[in-house]
């Protein structure tokens, strides 16, 4: 019997009164399962420490991480709800026995329909269009087909691969930037990220799906808008941290990008003073492009649910983090 101790949801977005029946409609999936799991449910802070100590898994987001081997010492895995693992870092406090995965791929459907959404708007200079609303200014511009033009794309995970897969269907040529430079079903071609500067000049978008590490903070700063193709367009629904925020706002004002379109911000939420509110050809998307109302959740367990199965088979899990990596 695996002990399950399911935390509320990541986001306050998220219906909590659901966790339960979502969770056993999903469950009804995994017959073979059944009888093998007792899962047991976290309301509050107060609640999830008094269930701390027996769970063998914990579901969960954002939680208390000091002393947690103490707290918890039947704990054998950890299954995040999110995929990011900056705001559990420095993974020191992780039980060397305790392991530790995300749930890459749960963004995958949504985030391929936001892909294809931000794409197309910034091809068609919406982005322009709503800074030129604002300011009761009339001004025609006009664009091609996006068909034949090039993305390169940072982070070929869950979000950046379903990203890719999105753009090859509008029919762009789709280049891939990951740490290993690995072959990708989903990009035309792909290079080790010590090799962005050959291809940033060639990116008619920019779209960024990396993961916040040590090595990927900052990997898009004056120097590299500067590089890019001018008249560009960037995506960044990975993480605030990859962008040097003051050097991607100076790059709309000389025209140097054409647009942008943020999903997530180096402090969250963007604070009311945030020169990013008012930067021209920019449009603030509050963290929501790959979240899910409907079916985050349900997604979430349902990755859980094969990992319980592999877990009790002694296969290895699926996601797995590897701390040094930090992702």
């Amino acid at each position: 019997m695996l002990r399950v101790l399911i935390d509320r949801p990541a986001s306050e977005l998220m219906p909590a009164d659901r966790t339960k029946a979502e969770f056993r409609d999903i469950a009804r999936r995994y017959p073979d399962l059944a009888g093998r799991l007792r899962v047991s449910y976290a309301a509050d802070e107060t609640e999830l420490a008094s269930k701390l100590a027996r769970a063998e898994v914990l579901v969960g987001w954002k939680f208390p991480t000091a002393g947690l081997g103490t707290r918890a010492p039947a704990l054998k895995w950890i299954q995040l709800t999110g995929a990011g693992v900056e705001h559990l870092l420095p993974l020191d406090w992780l039980p060397a026995k305790v392991k530790l995965t995300n749930c890459s791929g749960v963004h995958g459907p949504k985030q391929g329909e936001f892909a294809t959404m931000a794409l197309l708007m910034l091809h068609s200079h919406m982005t322009f269009f709503a800074t030129a609303q604002r300011r009761h200014h009339w001004e025609q511009r006009l664009s091609s087909l996006i068909s034949g033009k090039t993305v390169v794309i940072v982070g070929l995970g869950g979000m950046g691969g379903a990203a890719a897969q999105s753009a090859r269907h509008l029919g762009l040529e789709v280049i891939g930037i990951t740490r290993s430079g690995r072959e990708n079903p989903h990009a035309d071609q792909v290079l080790p990220v010590e090799r962005i500067d050959r291809v940033l000049p060639k990116a008619d978008f920019l779209y960024l799906a990396a993961p916040l590490t040590a090595a990927s903070r900052g990997l898009i700063g004056r120097r590299e808008l500067q590089i890019l193709k001018p008249g560009a367009g960037l995506v960044n629904v990975g993480r605030g941290g990859l962008v040097d925020e003051a050097a991607l706002i100076a790059a709309l004002k000389s025209g140097r990008l054409s647009g942008a379109i943020l999903d997530v911000f180096a402090e969250e939420p963007l604070p009311e003073d945030s020169p990013l509110w008012d930067a021209p050809n920019l449009l603030v998307v509050p963290h929501v492009s790959s979240d899910d109302r409907e079916a985050y959740m349900p997604r979430n367990y349902d990755l859980l649910l094969r990992n319980c199965r592999r877990f009790l088979a002694g296969r290895p899990l699926l996601n797995r983090i590897d701390p040094k990596l930090e992702y």
